[in-house]
């Protein structure tokens, strides 16, 4: 592994930034929940709401993801990817103050024969349009930094603990993906 968190700027267009909402305006809308099976909706941790965004409706998308995240593990993470079931597609807004409090994305006791390995962000929204809503991450080295801008992509390894603070004026949506493989060991 040679790095903690890569960035990606203008990976998307603000074009295909607004084509990935426009897509998601008919899809069935949750509060997020958390956990394994998301059998746990402590509003106190997490407060958002999201939408489960399939290949067969945003293949370009999922193409695009996958192509991008293979060369960013070969060259910077060297993980055993093979995976990518869904993605979420999140909205953090002021009238709630959306955030989600400290975590990381790996399940270490799930019941399946595959873990988290890669956990990937993509900013939808332009940072002008909301304050607050900021991705963290807790990491040993250099701080990520400029990653707000839409378009914009991270990766970080799944067990990275990473929290986004409450949005506190406008509208903050983001695409988050997780990249699986065989189980850590």
């Amino acid at each position: 592994m040679l790095a903690e968190w890569v960035i990606w700027r203008d990976a998307f267009s603000p074009d295909e930034c607004e084509s990935i909402l426009e897509k998601g305006k008919d899809l069935p809308e949750d509060m997020a929940n958390m956990g394994v099976d998301g059998e746990n909706p402590d509003r106190k941790y997490r407060t958002s709401k999201i939408k489960w965004m399939y290949q067969n409706i945003y293949e370009d998308v999922f193409d695009k993801m996958w192509k991008m995240t293979t060369k960013v593990n070969e060259e910077y993470f060297s993980f055993h990817i093979d995976t990518l079931r869904y993605m979420q597609l999140a909205e953090y807004e002021e009238s709630y103050e959306g955030q989600y409090k400290r975590h990381h994305d790996v399940f270490w006791m799930n019941r399946t024969n595959k873990h988290r390995k890669l956990s990937v962000v993509l900013q939808l929204t332009d940072p002008d349009t909301y304050e607050g809503g900021e991705l963290n991450l807790e990491v040993q080295g250099e701080q990520p930094q400029n990653y707000a801008a839409q378009g914009t992509v991270i990766w970080f390894p799944s067990w990275t603990p990473h929290w986004v603070t409450p949005v506190t004026k406008g509208l903050r949506n983001s695409v988050v993906c997780w990249f699986e493989g065989p189980r850590w060991r």
